[in-house]
């Protein structure tokens, strides 16, 4: 088994959420970041908390007791593929687990899920396909060195969109029929506060249904 690292993006600049950052806005009274930490950290052997470094001691201690690592973007606007490098370049685990932190429904077994379509195909990321076609990039398993090294090209490049960095590489792609016996939810996330509130609707539920 591969040791693998969960590598939580955390450094956007959430414009559409307003003027508070996103990353520590309280969902049911639990900021954002740990809502996806915590379900993040169950699957996977460390933590690895990427974000810019005014945000550091904030989401520090928004994940108080999960012991992550701090990877500071040395270029907070170089976006989602800036994160994810730096997020990698963190961490010395064979496999790389990515998730926004906007995403407090991952479902810890769909990771558990994609890790061992890693270990079994070998590839270099696997990446969910939706039913629209649509490649959901921040959350998939990344083989860390690898991608790390092509994110590194694209940016100095000038690129910056994350598929360009795994056009060159081995990736298995996750269909529809196959993300189906996961948590319908798992890939949503919140960009506004209308989105949050609906959010917080569904914990409430969930945790009623208990």
């Amino acid at each position: 088994m591969n040791r693998v690292a969960g590598v939580v993006l955390a450094g956007g600049r959430s414009e559409r959420f307003g003027d508070t950052d996103k990353a520590l806005a309280p969902l049911a009274g639990v900021p954002l970041v740990r809502r996806t930490a915590d379900r993040l950290r169950r699957p996977t052997d460390e933590l690895v908390l990427n974000c810019r470094r005014d945000q550091a001691a904030d989401l520090t201690a928004a994940c108080s007791g999960l012991d992550p690592t701090i990877a500071i973007d040395a270029d907070p606007d170089a976006g989602p593929l800036g994160g994810i490098r730096t997020g990698l370049d963190a961490t010395d685990a064979t496999l790389s687990a990515v998730v926004a932190c906007d995403m407090p429904f991952v479902d810890p077994s769909l990771v558990t899920f994609l890790v061992s379509e890693a270990e079994r195909t070998g590839a270099d990321a696997v990446v969910p396909r939706l039913e629209d076609g649509w490649f959901q990039t921040t959350q998939a398993i990344y083989r860390t060195e690898t991608v790390s090294a092509a994110a590194a090209e694209v940016l100095e490049d000038g690129g910056g969109r994350i598929l360009d960095a795994l056009d060159s590489l081995d990736v298995h792609t996750v269909g529809p029929s196959e993300l189906a016996r996961f948590d319908p939810k798992t890939f949503e996330n919140i960009n506004t506060q209308s989105e949050l509130a609906a959010a917080e609707e569904t914990f409430r539920a969930r945790r009623s249904d208990v």
